[in-house]
């Protein structure tokens, strides 16, 4: 028996009659596939491990953070001396 026989068999073998139809569309979705640094994808794993899901419930959670974050960005005007005394505030907080 071939293995599409196989499958085929252990199909029919099932009881579908209480299957549930779904209509609602799917969306669609890419596949990206990136290269990461071990201690990236050591840093990836233990954190879907630590969560509880799969690595790519991870990227696309730190993906849509990062696409809100930019979609809320906005672009403000001011002056150099202005940008620096607010890093120096932040870099020496008052006593």
């Amino acid at each position: 028996m071939s293995a599409r026989d196989d499958a085929v068999k252990a199909l029919e073998s099932d009881d579908w009659s209480s299957a549930q139809v779904e209509r609602a569309p799917r969306r669609a979705s890419t596949v990206f596939s990136v290269r990461l640094p071990t201690e990236l994808a050591d840093w990836l794993a233990g954190e879907a491990d630590h969560r509880h899901v799969t690595p790519s419930t991870v990227l696309r959670d730190l993906v849509a953070a990062a696409a809100r974050a930019a979609h809320s960005d906005s672009t403000v005007t001011l002056r150099l001396s202005d940008l620096h005394r607010a890093i120096d505030a932040l870099a020496h907080p008052a006593a």
